[in-house]
């Protein structure tokens, strides 16, 4: 397990050393100068100052790519918690081939799905919105979702809930002290991975957004696009995208590790 962690932390720390040197080359194992020894002479902001500056659009693009995964996120747990609640618990014909519906956008290649929502998009003047790009990255966190949330269900025995009920407990009772302290973790994992999906989408984000709509995962693909060679400035945006990310998934393990069971 200390293997793994190690070997999962090797590239952040790359990420991390790269995201501050100004020249690192071949030899070196660490930057022969620094961004903060450079910049005392630079004309132009440079590293992190033109990060920060309002030219590189950076702040914006994550402070983009922050709200529109967490409004995702919170209808998509509106839509997919209800259907996660049928497919877990009851019993109707043509239950599999729903589940199997929910499956196909992981099937399919998004590529493919981002063309035909594109042509949807401009048909009903979504296209170029934030609206219309917070609407195609339900397409990638949907399926995952419902996939996460149904196995969540499914670990829930309702039989509680009416014993619960038939001791007085009102719905409202019943959810709060009772399917949410068992559910908790189970939907905390799913919110955290809708959230990653949204943030990470990049295809679908270029294709709707038609250059109107920049997140930091477009940001960074575009500057990839330019070589693939890993600057400082682009290795900033690369962390910028992931250190939120690792910031949530220590958040959620924290409290995951403080919570207790049916605690009210």
């Amino acid at each position: 397990m200390r293997f793994a962690a190690v070997g999962a932390a090797v590239p952040f720390v790359a990420l991390g050393v790269a995201a501050f040197a100004f020249r690192w080359g071949w030899p070196d194992l660490l930057p022969s100068e620094w961004w903060w020894t450079a910049r005392e002479r630079a004309r132009l902001p440079i590293g992190w100052d033109y990060l920060a500056s309002p030219a590189s659009r950076a702040l914006e693009g994550l402070a983009t790519s922050a709200v529109m995964a967490a409004v995702v996120t919170l209808v998509g747990l509106a839509l997919a918690w209800p259907a996660a609640r049928v497919l877990a618990h009851e019993r109707f014909r043509g239950r599999a081939l729903v589940e199997g519906a929910f499956l196909v956008p992981l099937v399919v290649p998004e590529l493919a799905i981002g063309l035909g929502l594109a042509a949807w998009a401009t048909q009903i003047g979504a296209a170029g919105t934030l609206w219309g790009v917070g609407l195609v990255h339900l397409v990638p966190v949907l399926p995952y979702l419902v996939r996460t949330l149904t196995a969540v269900e499914r670990g829930f025995d309702r039989d509680l809930a009416d014993a619960a009920r038939v001791h007085g407990a009102t719905a409202w009772e019943v959810v709060w002290h009772l399917r949410l302290p068992l559910l908790g973790p189970g939907v905390a994992a799913a919110t955290l991975f809708a959230y990653l999906v949204s943030v990470h989408v990049v295809v679908l984000t270029v294709l709707i957004g038609q250059g109107r709509v920049e997140t930091t995962a477009v940001q960074l693909f575009a500057r990839l696009g330019g070589g693939g060679l890993l600057d400082p400035i682009t290795a900033g945006l690369a962390l910028l995208l992931t250190l939120p990310a690792l910031v949530l998934l220590v958040v959620l393990e924290v409290a995951l590790r403080r919570r207790t069971p049916l605690a009210g």
